[in-house]
């Protein structure tokens, strides 16, 4: 599923405004669900992102913008991180007796 927003540069109809107008999503099957954020709530459904474009790009006025494969980009940061242990790198940084390091000590550590 890819995530997107449709953020509009000049609102030709006057109704749902500029920035960002809507966002949606395209599932895996290519279909789209595309939510308005106006005043005037809506939630369309089209058969791929090909529609979307040549029903809302309004000749540039409006840019269909994907976000960042978040899901994938998170699953690339938890493999980096597998076996490293944040705290322990944070602990490693701080002056032993600083107050951010008095906040970090675990639980045991504590007197």
């Amino acid at each position: 599923m890819k995530i997107f927003y449709l953020n509009r540069v000049e609102d030709e109809s006057g109704i749902s405004g500029t920035g960002r107008v809507a966002q949606g999503f395209v599932a895996d099957n290519g279909k789209v669900a595309l939510f308005w954020l106006s005043e005037h709530p809506s939630v369309t459904i089209y058969d791929n992102i090909g529609e979307v474009r040549a029903i809302h790009s309004h000749e540039g006025k409006t840019d269909l913008v994907f976000d960042p494969e978040w899901k994938r980009a998170y699953g690339e940061i938890t493999s980096a991180l597998e076996g490293v242990s944040v705290l322990e790198v944070v602990q490693s940084r701080l002056p032993s007796e600083g107050a951010a390091a008095k906040l970090l000590k675990a639980p045991s550590d504590k007197p």
